[in-house]
């Protein structure tokens, strides 16, 4: 129990000890062990100094346990002081080094780096250190087996203090293991959804990026790029929210997954398909069962939706995103 709270061996035997007898002198213990006596007194003096034992007054110098409910307790709150502390100066130095990096020299703002299992370890590396959100394109093909990720994820998400947002190839649901991991994703907490992913790519609290360099079944072993606090990631974020905005959402149903689109974007899409295929507004209007006027004024929203402005560039658009 005390070396989770940085006792070593020695001072652990030493209060096991006395937990066991109740109440040792000095002398007592000494019998009892067979540890030198200088080494035994610095731990006394340690576990005092804790507040775990307290000396008694008397000939004897007998040592007792203090009420562990309190001491132990006393000890995890001023740990937690001292490593919250800690935290609030890494976050301070990696200002500082980002920026220091960013004036000195912009090569610092990517780093390249190679290896076998680089990628995965990076990623379970985001995955302890990120404070607030991870957000990820997923798409194959995969470098090695990611169930040690899966599990880093599912921890990750336990505290529930973690949001990850995912974007995975449409791809994947062919895939009945990948369906399984998407599921299990899904079940930790995690949210997800479906689009044509350009990318691999994890962004951790907005601060720094890991793109793989080469695909994992090219000749040359692994490589990641990691990009910081710059202009490339900065667009990179807006990529990702970009497509999370088209993208479809899943959700489990009966051990399987369902794709599952709004009415809005069902409509979207329909119409599309219309505009694709030469349909006149008054034909559409037709098929829809809604008036002229309707019809042209949901094409002037799917125009506006797209960025686009005429029907050829939506239809060049819809098609982009896999609608035709």
């Amino acid at each position: 129990m005390l070396e989770s709270l940085g006792f070593n061996l020695v001072e652990q035997h030493i209060y096991e000890l006395l937990v066991s007898h109740g109440r040792l002198a000095f002398d007592e213990m000494l019998t009892l062990t067979e540890i030198a006596p200088e080494v035994q007194r610095k731990a006394l003096d340690t576990l005092v100094t804790n507040g775990l034992l307290r000396q008694l007054t008397g000939n004897d110098h007998e040592f007792i346990v203090a009420p562990p409910e309190q001491a132990i307790e006393a000890i995890i709150a001023e740990r937690m002081s001292a490593l919250q502390t800690a935290r609030a100066r890494a976050s301070e130095v990696a200002v500082k080094v980002r920026r220091a990096a960013q004036t000195s020299d912009p090569l610092q703002l990517v780093e390249v780096v190679s290896g076998e299992g680089s990628v995965r370890q990076l990623f379970i590396q985001a995955l302890k250190s990120a404070r607030e959100e991870i957000v990820t394109f997923d798409a194959p093909p995969y470098a090695s087996d990611l169930a040690e990720a899966a599990v880093a994820q599912a921890a990750a998400l336990a505290p529930g203090n973690l949001r990850i947002r995912a974007i995975y190839d449409e791809s994947l649901l062919e895939d009945p293991i990948h369906v399984r991991r998407i599921l299990e994703g899904l079940e930790s907490g995690e949210e997800c959804r479906v689009a044509p992913v350009p990318l691999k790519l994890a962004i951790i609290d907005r601060e720094w990026a890991i793109i793989p360099l080469v695909y994992a079944d090219e000749a040359g072993g692994e490589a990641a790029v990691i990009v910081r606090k710059s202009v490339l990631l900065d667009s990179l974020q807006a990529l990702f929210d970009l497509l999370w905005e088209q993208a479809t959402e899943v959700r489990p149903v009966e051990g399987d997954l369902e794709v599952t689109m709004s009415t809005d974007e069902r409509e979207l899409r329909e119409l599309t398909r219309m505009l694709a295929i030469g349909m006149t507004d008054i034909a559409i209007a037709h098929s829809l069962g809604v008036s002229e006027r309707t019809v042209r004024r949901r094409v002037s929203d799917l125009m506006r939706e797209m960025r686009v402005d005429s029907r050829f560039r939506a239809g060049i658009r819809a098609a982009q995103r896999g609608w035709v």
